[in-house]
């Protein structure tokens, strides 16, 4: 008996890909990469929507579609109303990449541990599950849809006392993955983390002073960082293959090695 199989690769020409935080860093070169692959990428930011049009302008001068929206992904309300926007003016979103974050080397002085943790895990951990509900109900009626969540080695690795709930929110994503993965998988939708570990952006070097730089690549086997563009090629890969799901993906360098 023959057994019949889907393609093996899904076309993206055409989808409607929100990427959060896409306004700069990683962000940006996923947004950029999937508007390569053919999608109309919807930027995303919170604050500072001219960084967002400026991404979207780099991509249209390229031949892609882009367009800005912006949206606190913290807030249920906002993110419900971008949804409804999106649904009106897109007919639907089908690849949802959660990849906003509060960076967690630019905590201010004058905030308390509750402080920090808190609006930590409301923008890294409850920014994806709201996004991730609203993107979910749609795609469920559509039959298709994909969630990447980008997560961090840092998820894995015991934390130094700045560090713990950038970790916390960053491991509580790999449980996002997993529900959406199961739940969805009778409607055609996929759900996967991806978890990179030192990455360069155009701010690393306003981030690290040189000193602890060096000591982050120190702990990195192979002995760099990883280029944004290793890292939007996993999630086009997620994205792609629909017979990856509830999985994640560790590209950074060694730092962590996945039983």
């Amino acid at each position: 008996m023959e057994i019949q199989h889907q393609s093996v690769l899904e076309t993206l020409q055409g989808r409607i890909a929100l990427v959060t935080g896409s306004s700069q860093g990683l962000g940006r070169i996923i947004a950029r990469t999937l508007a390569d692959a053919g999608c109309t990428v919807l930027v995303n930011a919170s604050n500072h929507p001219e960084n967002a049009e400026r991404v979207a302008t780099e991509i249209r001068s390229t031949g892609g579609n882009a367009d800005v929206c912006c949206c606190d992904v913290s807030s249920e309300s906002n993110v419900n109303n971008l949804f409804k926007q999106l649904l009106e003016k897109y007919g639907a979103v089908d690849i949802l990449v959660n990849n906003a974050r509060l960076d967690p080397w630019r905590r201010t002085g004058e905030m308390s541990e509750g402080e920090w943790f808190s609006q930590v895990i409301d923008v890294n951990l409850k920014g994806a599950f709201l996004m991730s509900q609203a993107f979910f109900a749609q795609a469920c009626e559509r039959r298709w849809g994909r969630i990447v969540n980008i997560s961090s080695v840092r998820a894995f690795r015991p934390a130094e006392p700045h560090m713990i709930a950038y970790g916390v929110s960053k491991l509580g994503m790999h449980a996002l993955t997993r529900a959406y993965a199961h739940n969805g998988a009778p409607f055609g939708i996929t759900a996967n983390t991806v978890a990179p570990g030192v990455v360069i952006t155009e701010n690393i070097k306003k981030r690290l002073s040189p000193e602890k730089y060096a000591s982050e690549i120190a702990a990195v086997p192979i002995g760099r960082a990883s280029a944004c563009e290793e890292i939007a090629d996993a999630v086009l890969f997620v994205i792609r293959n629909s017979s990856v799901t509830g999985e994640t993906i560790n590209i950074n360098g060694g730092m962590y090695y996945a039983p």
